[in-house]
């Protein structure tokens, strides 16, 4: 075998490209290549070469002009006009190559191109190193992969650990995502993107907009996390976006993007649908399959002038239209009356409520059921309460206006006349009823106006 500074290895290694250049001896100029590229490449080749890294030399397979030079930092070499490179699987283009052979760094300028595989990175200038096997783009910088395509002011590719890094007015999208961020991080082994310090993003799968301070997303695995004052707005199917339908705020929101779509939020939940009614939770799990949702910890539920409360309410849904809420565990309803401080109350183990075209159409509540009624005169003076207790009881409404009332099962009532209700309403109420919390209201956009309008 040829020793490594002979002339049959010099044959070796330039044999991939060829001289343009006219007027010119091919031998000197040859040589020079040679050692250039004997000097990037290490003592030996390995039997099973990696795809990028120090044991595989930079082949130079075209250059229309090759130029040395001295400067002040030391020797530097250039490639110039239709350069062609390539390191393992790695195959590089660009309009003029300089190597400072100090630090062994080539400077790649003018229309820069870098595919491996289906990657495609493009930038007017990039900084690669041959030996770490790192690409940086600090003048702008644009890659596509598959269906995914990412935009950025710097960007950095670590070839041996196969992800890509970028900074500045970040913009990704692929066939159903959007997002904008200052900071992301793309791991092609997993097909996995990490963003942080601030994201926005939109979904035309879920027809979505949300913005956080953190994003993990798993394509393959269908699954989209936010993480840090979380804000989410979503529109109904048939809307223009920006149409809220729901906002929803909460410091961690999961998205599962497959068939069976859920959302789930912990944290601080505060839900707001359509003006209609809104919701405070510890944790929400949003089933858009089922038309189905579920507040847990300590739940409250705003719906008109009522609130509900419960270990959990669980609602349906039904065309974008609130069907019923079931509430479980000390549930418990107040509907707030025209009366200065008085509500008509309802508590018990279980409570459902029915919907029917956004009006109130029946109430059910089993187990401890325990009821009060403010009673007014026909010229709607408040004129005492109506206290009951009973197994079970059904309140039927028609206009949201009370059409029938029943109570069923060890049934105890009574009336107290307003000169002892007076102004000491609240030493009436059923227990449990003491609580102030105020509607959650629209939410603006706290990172949205960094990269829209």
């Amino acid at each position: 075998m040829a020793a490594r500074g002979s002339t049959a290895h010099r044959r070796l290694l330039l044999s991939p490209w060829r001289s343009t250049a006219r007027g010119r001896r091919a031998v000197p100029w040859q040589r020079t290549i040679a050692l250039w590229l004997l000097l990037l490449a290490p003592a030996g080749l390995s039997a099973q070469e990696p795809l990028v890294g120090p044991t595989l030399p930079l082949i130079v397979h075209h250059a229309d002009r090759f130029v040395g030079r001295q400067s002040d930092s030391g020797e530097v070499q250039e490639l110039l006009g239709n350069v062609r490179l390539q390191q393992g699987n790695v195959v590089i283009s660009c309009g003029a190559a300089t190597q400072y052979r100090a630090t062994g760094v080539v400077l790649l300028r003018h229309n820069v191109r870098i595919e491996q595989g289906e990657l495609r990175i493009a930038a007017p200038r990039i900084s690669y190193d041959p030996a770490a096997g790192i690409a940086v783009a600090d003048n702008g910088v644009e890659i596509r992969t598959g269906a995914q395509s990412i935009r950025a002011r710097w960007g950095a590719y670590d070839i041996p650990r196969r992800q890509l890094l970028f900074r500045r007015a970040v913009r990704y999208q692929d066939d159903t995502l959007s997002l904008w961020t200052d900071t992301l991080r793309y791991e092609r082994l997993t097909a996995t993107t990490y963003a942080w310090g601030g994201v926005y993003l939109e979904s035309s799968i879920e027809q979505l907009a949300a913005e956080a301070d953190t994003l993990v997303y798993h394509p393959a695995a269908g699954l989209l996390q936010l993480s840090g004052s979380v804000l989410l707005r979503r529109w109904a199917r048939g809307k223009e976006p920006r149409a809220d339908t729901l906002m929803l705020s909460a410091q961690s929101v999961t998205l599962r993007r497959r068939s069976a779509r859920t959302l789930w939020a912990s944290d601080s939940v505060l839900l707001l649908y359509d003006t209609l009614w809104a919701a405070r939770a510890e944790s929400l799990l949003w089933d858009d399959s089922l038309g189905r949702f579920t507040l847990s910890g300590a739940p409250l539920v705003w719906y008109g002038n009522a609130e509900l409360r419960a270990d959990s309410i669980q609602g349906v849904l039904s065309s974008e239209q609130l069907q019923q809420l079931f509430c479980t565990g000390q549930a418990r309803l107040r509907l707030h009356t025209d009366l200065l401080g008085r509500s008509h109350q309802l508590r018990s183990d279980t409570l459902l409520l029915r919907q029917l075209n956004d009006t109130l159409a029946e109430l059910i509540a089993s187990g401890n059921a325990r009821s009060l009624y403010c009673h007014r005169t026909a010229d709607a003076a408040p004129d005492g309460l109506f206290r009951h207790s009973a197994d079970r009881i059904e309140l039927l409404f028609t206009g949201d206006s009370l059409r029938q009332a029943r109570w069923l099962g060890a049934v105890y009532g009574e009336y107290v006349p307003e000169l002892l209700v007076g102004e000491r309403f609240s030493a009436w109420t059923l227990p449990g009823m003491a609580w102030v919390e105020e509607r959650p209201q629209p939410m603006p956009w706290r990172l949205r106006p960094r990269w829209l309008p």
